[in-house]
C-alpha cells in the first residue's frame, strides 16, 4: 500500500471457486466458500492447526475503541483520490461492525496534492476512512484473521495491511525517531482493485487493465539492496506475493482474510485456505539473500491498518459514482490466534525489545518548554527516550484554503521540529520511541531493520496560559474547561483522585456535524487545576 511508483503486479494466481481451490499442487477440496462465510463470530480454537484464540476485536458498542484504534487523516500516499476523514460518515460502528464508507468531497474542498505529485496529481474528490492500531496493539507470530466484505466499483481500493511498529507515519513522527518505508516492512493481508459495477459498465464506465472485483492480492514489501527504485524487494526477479480469484464478487458476501506468520514462512489465507506461501529460505544464494531480507522485514512487530482508498498509481482513476453507489468496506471482526510454538517465538522476540515505562497523558500550559520524556524511562541500559507530537486531534476535515489539510508534526525532542513552547492551546497526539543512545533513523528507508526499538502513544493537552480553574472541594464539573472539552465523569470529587477523564471534540471542524466529529478521550492531572 505504501508504494510510491507504478508497480507491476503478480500474474493471475490460484482460483477460489464455490467448490474447489486450484493451487500449485493441483486441486484441493474445499467445503465451500459459502459454508465458511456462515461463521458469525471468532471461535476459541482453530482446529486446522490447534491455534488458540488470544485476542479479538468485535466492534462492540457505538463508538470506535479509541484505546485501540487511531485515525490516519488527509491525503497520504499513492496519488490516490480520497481524503481520509474523521467523520462518522466515513468511519463508524454500525450494528456491531466497522463500516468505512466513501462519500463525495464537497466541490469547494476538492484539490490536487501537487506538493507531493506535481503535475501528475489526481483530483481528490472523495472522503473515506483509514484506521490503525499503531502505538497500541502490535502483532508478530500467529494467525491474524479479519472477516470482512470488500467493496466493488471502479477504483475502489480496500486494504487490510500491516506496517512495522517503528514506522515514522510518513513524517508525522520525526524521521530521526522512526523507520522509513520499505525498511519498516509492510505486509498486505488483502488488497483489491475494484472494477465498475454491472450498472456502471452498462453505462460505459470502463475498468483499468486487469482489475476485477473477484481478485485479491497478498504482498510483502521490504528493504532489499537489489530491489526496485524504492528499495523494495517484493517483485524482482519474481513476485513473492500472490493473488487469488473466485467465481463471484468479493462484495457478494463476507470472507475471512488471514496471514499466518512463523519464523520459517508466511501464509496468506482466504476462508481458511492457504493460497500463497512465502518461505524465508531458498537454495539459490542470491534468492536466499532476498528471502532473508524479506524475513527481516516481515518477522517483526507490526500494527494493523484498515482503509478504503479510491484510485491511485496502481488503481488508476476512480470512477465518479462510488459515493452515489454507497461504496463501503465492512469488517465484522478481527481475531488473533497462536500455537504454543508461535507463543514461544513471540515471547523470545519481545524479550529483545526495549519497553517504555511511565507513559501517560501529559498536560502543560501554553508557552511552556517541556521535555515530555521527563517521566518516561526504558527498562534497559543504553537506551534513550525520544518524543514527537502531531496535531491529529486538531484536524479539520474541510473548509481550509485550497481544500487540502494534513496532519503535521508540530514538535519533537530531536530533528528539525520545534519544541512545546510554540504550541497553541489544544489537544495533540504524543508518540514515544525508545532507541539506543545516539541512534538516528533518518536514512533508514532502504536499510534492513536491525535496531530494536519501542513505541508508545499518549495524549498531550496544552492548557491556556492560566491553566484551569476549579474548586478543590467540589466535583470535576466545577472545573472550567476550554471550548470543545467536556468531563466524562463530572460527578467525581476532585480531592479523591489524581487524574480525571476528559473528552475533546474539535469545535473548529465545522464541515462535519458535531455528532459526527472525532472524540478524543484522555486524562488530566489534578495538578492542572489552579485553585
Amino acid at each position: 500500500m505504501e508504494r510510491t511508483t507504478e508497480q507491476s503486479r503478480p500474474a493471475l494466481g490460484p482460483v477460489i471457486g464455490r467448490r474447489a481451490f486450484v493451487g500449485a499442487a493441483g486441486m484441493v477440496a474445499l467445503a465451500g466458500v459459502a459454508a465458511s462465510n456462515a461463521v458469525a463470530s471468532p471461535s476459541a480454537t482453530n482446529t486446522q492447526d490447534a491455534a488458540t484464540l488470544v485476542w479479538s476485536e468485535r466492534f462492540d458498542g457505538t463508538e470506535l475503541n479509541g484505546d485501540l484504534w487511531e485515525y490516519e487523516l488527509g491525503n497520504v500516499r499513492g496519488n490516490e483520490q480520497e481524503h481520509y476523514s474523521s467523520s462518522k460518515d466515513n468511519v463508524r460502528i454500525q450494528d456491531g461492525r466497522l463500516v468505512i464508507a466513501v462519500t463525495d468531497r464537497p466541490v469547494a474542498d476538492q484539490y490536487r496534492n501537487t506538493a507531493k505529485h506535481g503535475a501528475r496529481a489526481r483530483l481528490v474528490k472523495y472522503n473515506s476512512g483509514s484506521i490503525r492500531t499503531h502505538g497500541k496493539k502490535d502483532f508478530l507470530y500467529g494467525k491474524l484473521e479479519i472477516r470482512a466484505r470488500l467493496p466493488k466499483g471502479k477504483g475502489a481500493f480496500p486494504a487490510i495491511w500491516m506496517l512495522g511498529h517503528d514506522f515514522h507515519l510518513d513524517g508525522r513522527i520525526d524521521t530521526s525517531q522512526g523507520t522509513g518505508w520499505p525498511g519498516c516492512g509492510e505486509l498486505d493481508i488483502v488488497e483489491l482493485i475494484g472494477a465498475p459495477t454491472a450498472l456502471r459498465a452498462s453505462e460505459g464506465e470502463t475498468a483499468s487493465p486487469s482489475v476485477s472485483n473477484r481478485k485479491i492480492y497478498g504482498t510483502p514489501h521490504f528493504a532489499y539492496s537489489r530491489g526496485d527504485a524504492d528499495g523494495d524487494g517484493s517483485y524482482s526477479p519474481q513476485p513473492l506475493g500472490g493473488t487469488a480469484v473466485q467465481d463471484a464478487d468479493f462484495n457478494d458476501d463476507f470472507h475471512v482474510f488471514g496471514i499466518n506468520r512463523t519464523p520459517e514462512k508466511l501464509e496468506w489465507l482466504v476462508d481458511g485456505v492457504v493460497y500463497k506461501t512465502l518461505q524465508f529460505t531458498a537454495t539459490d544464494p542470491v534468492e536466499n539473500e532476498r528471502r532473508q531480507a524479506a524475513a527481516a522485514g516481515m518477522l517483526r512487530p507490526m500494527y494493523l491498518q484498515i482503509n478504503l482508498a479510491t484510485g491511485g498509481n496502481w488503481a488508476g482513476d476512480a470512477g465518479d459514482h462510488l459515493a452515489q453507489d454507497g461504496t463501503d468496506f465492512t469488517v465484522d471482526w478481527v481475531q488473533y490466534s497462536q500455537t504454543d510454538a508461535q507463543k514461544e517465538a513471540d515471547r523470545a522476540y519481545y524479550s529483545t525489545l526495549p519497553v517504555l515505562q511511565g507513559v501517560e497523558d501529559i498536560a502543560i500550559r501554553q508557552g511552556q518548554q517541556v521535555d515530555l520524556s521527563g517521566q518516561v524511562s526504558v527498562d534497559r541500559a543504553g537506551y534513550e527516550v525520544h518524543w514527537s507530537v502531531n496535531d491529529t486531534p486538531m484536524f479539520v476535515n474541510g473548509g481550509v484554503p485550497g481544500g487540502r489539510n494534513e496532519v503535521r508534526l508540530v514538535a519533537s525532542s530531536t530533528g528539525t521540529s520545534q519544541g512545546t513552547a510554540e504550541l497553541p492551546a489544544g489537544v495533540y497526539t504524543l508518540y514515544y520511541t525508545a532507541l539506543p543512545v545516539g541512534t538516528d533513523l533518518s536514512d533508514s528507508s532502504k536499510a534492513l531493520p536491525s535496531i530494536p526499538a519501542g513505541r508508545a502513544k499518549a495524549t498531550l493537552s496544552v492548557l491556556p496560559i492560566d491553566g484551569l480553574r476549579g474548586n478543590p472541594h467540589a466535583a470535576v464539573a466545577s472545573v472550567k474547561l476550554p471550548a470543545g472539552w467536556t468531563s466524562t465523569a463530572p460527578s467525581q470529587k476532585l480531592n479523591r483522585q489524581d487524574r480525571f477523564d476528559v473528552q475533546f471534540v474539535n469545535s473548529s471542524d465545522t464541515s462535519v456535524a458535531p455528532e459526527k466529529r472525532l472524540p478524543v478521550n484522555f486524562t488530566l492531572p489534578r495538578s492542572a487545576i489552579t485553585w
